[in-house]
């Protein structure tokens, strides 16, 4: 079974293997939760990183804290960004000139834009998102603060893990749905099925389902509505929403699996992309693709991340080639660096 990057035993597992593989070992600190890898008397310091969420917002940190938190992964570098990665339009104009598919997207107020979202430059986590609308009218973006229109396009969610250059993994998920029972109705069946996440108190879900109410109007929907027994309804469309469930994702692996059709293009897109990124932040490097498959198979190109929650697969190229290369600087005598395992700053 292909591991889960939301399950700390198995980026603990996963690492174990990679190392092993390696003739190498690691042991944890229990206060940071800094893995220290070491081959002889070589070591490497991995710095950990944890979703967690403040006010509302979710936000990577290194540091463990008391409150709800997820493992995020253990990473040899501390965070690294680039312009690709921070800026959508930015990634969307490169991504379509080197000849990937890309949604149509449109930075007038007066776009006369059918079957949209709207979204920011810069956001995360799937926050500052909105829409669908059959029209750019139903919802007039403000670009001074970086909002633009881009063309809704229905299909699986779909995140791509590359090690530098190499395409690692892929998580494709289903847009969350419900189905229909002829008892309950929208409202009813979108909190039951955000439920299976965590707890919402009465507020947490009022709002969540506000949030759904532009997609459900797309759909010709209202949260009153009562869907008959079997009608199959989208309920979200947003990545890392609590409507996703793992139930509805499957995890490929780029490379032992033969590449399916949809994911030929892949490779091409990991060459073309590591290539972008400045040469200072290139060497040993985690980043991800959001795309979107649609029904025909198509592959469009949404966004670039450079601060990804690291998949568990990653580990064994990244174990590879840290291992290999004894003469990079992280590297130090261990007897020196035992004592050095303080708690990361956030």
């Amino acid at each position: 079974m292909l591991p889960s990057k939301n399950s700390f035993l198995d980026h603990v597992k996963w690492l174990r293997k990679a190392v092993a593989a390696e003739q190498a070992e690691f042991i944890l600190a229990g206060d940071s939760m800094q893995a220290l890898v070491r081959k002889g008397n070589m070591h490497w310091r991995l710095r950990p990183q944890f979703l967690i969420t403040i006010d509302g917002t979710r936000q990577y940190s290194s540091t463990p804290s008391d409150g709800p938190q997820m493992f995020a992964g253990w990473f040899p570098y501390e965070t690294r960004r680039w312009r690709l990665a921070s800026d959508k339009l930015a990634f969307k104009h490169f991504a379509q000139s080197a000849g990937f598919q890309v949604p149509d997207h449109d930075v007038s107020p007066t776009s006369q834009m059918t079957d949209v979202v709207v979204k920011r430059v810069a956001s995360s986590f799937g926050t500052q998102v909105s829409g669908p609308y059959r029209t750019a009218q139903e919802h007039t973006i403000d670009p001074s603060v970086g909002e633009y229109y881009e063309r809704f396009i229905f299909g699986d969610l779909v995140k791509i893990w590359f090690w530098n250059a190499e395409p690692i993994c892929a998580e494709v998920d289903r847009m969350p749905y419900v189905m229909g029972d002829g008892v309950l109705n929208l409202r009813q069946q979108i909190i039951v099925r955000a439920r299976y996440a965590r707890n919402y108190s009465d507020e947490e879900s009022r709002e969540l389902v506000k949030g759904c109410a532009p997609l459900l109007k797309y759909y010709g929907v209202t949260e009153d509505t009562i869907l008959p027994r079997g009608r199959e309804q989208r309920i979200e469309f947003r990545y890392g929403s609590d409507l996703m469930h793992p139930r509805n994702r499957r995890i490929v692996d780029l490379q032992s699996d033969p590449l399916e059709s949809w994911a030929q293009p892949i490779p091409e897109i990991g060459k073309t992309l590591y290539g972008a990124i400045p040469g200072d932040l290139r060497q040993h490097v985690v980043y991800t693709v959001d795309a979107i498959r649609d029904p025909a198979g198509k592959l469009w190109l949404l966004e670039m991340n450079s601060n990804p929650t690291l998949h568990p697969l990653v580990y064994v190229p990244m174990m590879r080639d840290l291992l290999s290369n004894a003469a990079q600087p992280s590297v130090q005598d261990l007897s020196r660096v035992t004592s050095s395992l303080e708690p990361a700053q956030a």
